[in-house]
């Protein structure tokens, strides 16, 4: 049997299969080389078969779409949930099927080796993976970028188009490292949030940094920062975060984390001239 375990957000998770599989360029960093975990947090067992008829007669519990595209679709099982993972070339065929047991700790994949494509993690199973990893491990996963420089980590967040990319580059330029400027994972350590890259299509050594300040991100015509606090922060740094609302309990769990998270943590809303004046003026007016 082959083992592999991939270390993310200093979690362990154990993939295993009787058959050859490969990971994803972007998973390569992220293998905990030479070394097996003994309890890892979650386990994904491969199986290169695709089954016909696994989700059929299941309950539609949520399907994760827009206009363009069908990304997955989740369904109830008797014990846990069911995934239909859509190929995002042809828009409708499934790619895989994934089951997921009701404590989180187990993922079986299926897929279809036949067709030669053998990256059972392929995405978007391993973003979907990866959020149920959080719900485990009461962390949350964000769209988001984040600069350390050294010091504290600042996250940068908003829809896309916002400039988190943008800001990113800007905070690179003046020497802070980029965490990562599109998925991050925030977990609490102690009195302490924790920001962490994830997996992803190119390939980024693992890394980390304690969150220092969040920032609601959007061009303006000057630089202008404004403390958010209590309720509001809540909802707007939720907003942003990744997270399926088809069960109440997720979204109970969710709104405790991040009220404890904006407790701790400063929320500020950021309008920034895209140039590097944002970083001193960022300096110079946030609360440490």
């Amino acid at each position: 049997m082959r083992k592999t375990v991939i270390r993310v957000a200093e979690c362990d998770i154990l993939v295993q299969s009787e058959s050859d599989f490969e990971l994803e360029e972007g998973y390569i960093p992220f293998v905990a080389e030479g070394e097996m975990a003994l309890q890892p947090v979650i386990t994904i067992d491969v199986v290169p078969e695709l089954p016909a008829d696994l989700l059929k007669g299941r309950q539609l519990l949520f399907d994760a779409e827009n206009e363009q595209q069908k990304f997955y679709s989740i369904y109830q099982m008797p014990e846990g949930l069911g995934f239909a993972i859509y190929n995002q070339q042809t828009h409708s065929d499934i790619q895989q099927v994934a089951l997921l047991n009701s404590d989180f700790t187990k993922w079986t994949v299926y897929y279809d080796a036949k067709t030669g494509d053998s990256f059972p993690l392929k995405y978007p199973f391993g973003p979907i993976m990866l959020h149920y990893l959080t719900l485990k491990i009461d962390a949350v996963m964000m769209h988001a970028s984040c600069a350390y420089d050294g010091r504290t980590g600042r996250m940068f967040t908003g829809f896309s188009g916002v400039g988190k990319s943008t800001i990113s580059k800007l905070w690179a330029q003046e020497g802070s490292r980029i965490i990562n400027d599109d998925r991050l994972i925030i977990r609490r350590h102690g009195e302490e949030y924790r920001v962490y890259n994830t997996p992803m299509y190119y390939q980024d050594i693992p890394k980390v940094a304690p969150l220092g300040g969040i920032f609601l991100i959007r061009h303006y015509p000057e630089n202008e920062l404004k403390r958010v606090k209590g309720a509001l922060a809540v909802s707007k740094v939720m907003a942003y975060s990744i997270q399926n609302n088809f069960d109440r309990r997720y979204v109970a769990q969710r709104l405790a984390f991040f009220s404890d998270l904006c407790s701790r943590v400063p929320v500020y809303e950021l309008g920034f001239v895209p140039d590097a004046s944002v970083v001193d003026y960022i300096r110079s007016h946030e609360e440490l």
